[in-house]
């Protein structure tokens, strides 16, 4: 059964909040998708989160499923240690994964990101 961010109650929203105040090196820990694996995300659980901030949600679920940073963008953000993956493509995301991936690309998009 799908189950919407808003559905999450406070674990989402928290989740939301750690993430509007990124600055720095990402780490392995608490971001929107990670802490919520089991939500599939909506376009207005998203649609207000700045270019930076979609950019760096959306590049942490690669991150978590090992994909190797090749940007110097990337690499500022995520440590490369114990990756993978290469080929973005290649990395084996799972339906909640793909899903929310695909739904912060598309506000990125829109966003003229």
């Amino acid at each position: 059964m799908k189950q919407s961010l808003a559905a999450a109650g406070s674990i989402g929203a928290v989740a939301i909040v750690a993430t509007l105040g990124l600055s720095g090196t990402a780490s392995a820990g608490c971001h929107l998708i990670d802490c919520v694996e089991n939500v599939y995300i909506e376009k207005k659980d998203v649609a207000k989160h700045s270019c930076e901030q979609l950019w760096i949600l959306r590049n942490s679920v690669y991150d978590d499923a090992g994909y190797c940073f090749q940007s110097a963008r990337g690499k500022k953000w995520f440590v490369n240690d114990g990756c993978t993956y290469s080929d973005q493509a290649e990395v084996p995301l799972n339906d909640y994964q793909r899903h929310n991936v695909d739904v912060l690309a598309g506000v990125e998009a829109e966003n003229g990101c």
